[in-house]
């Protein structure tokens, strides 16, 4: 498996000039390495959530838990509605999988720390893919000797 990563940045904002950091990422897999990720259904693992995703989705479980609370039956419709607001909001933000990160995706970010967390992230699920890739292979038959 081969991660491929590559940093850029551009201005954005219409007044005041932003820098927006941006991370293209792709991994390339082998022909064996795909069709293990088929077979053990690794695909739709999580690689990454952005920020913007955590923080809708804890406000979905918010406003489920308030509407679970409230007493009368028009706030229980209003935050259920706002819940489904909030998850509608996530659906639309990013999510990294193991099948989506094989096609590439291009990630922007406001602020640096958040770009960082980004590929951190995704380099530590890549070296975890791997790991299970390697333990998979071990599932034939062999046995192991464990000395102590």
């Amino acid at each position: 498996m081969q991660l491929k990563l590559r940093r850029s940045q551009r201005s954005g904002g219409m007044l005041a000039k932003k820098v927006v950091f941006a991370l293209d990422a792709r991994a390339d897999l082998s022909e064996e390495e795909r069709e293990l990720i088929s077979k053990y259904g690794l695909g739709s693992l999580v690689v990454y959530d952005s920020e913007a995703r955590k923080k809708h989705n804890s406000a979905t479980l918010g406003h489920l838990d308030s509407a679970d609370a409230l007493g009368s039956p028009g706030r229980s419709i209003w935050s259920g509605a706002r819940s489904l607001a909030s998850a509608a909001m996530a659906a639309l933000t990013l999510r990294i999988t193991i099948d989506s990160l094989s096609s590439g995706h291009h990630i922007e970010c406001k602020d640096l720390d958040e770009m960082l967390g980004a590929e951190a992230a995704i380099i530590e699920a890549c070296k975890n893919i791997k790991a299970y890739l390697e333990t998979a292979l071990t599932f034939d038959g062999r046995e192991e000797v464990v000395e102590f």
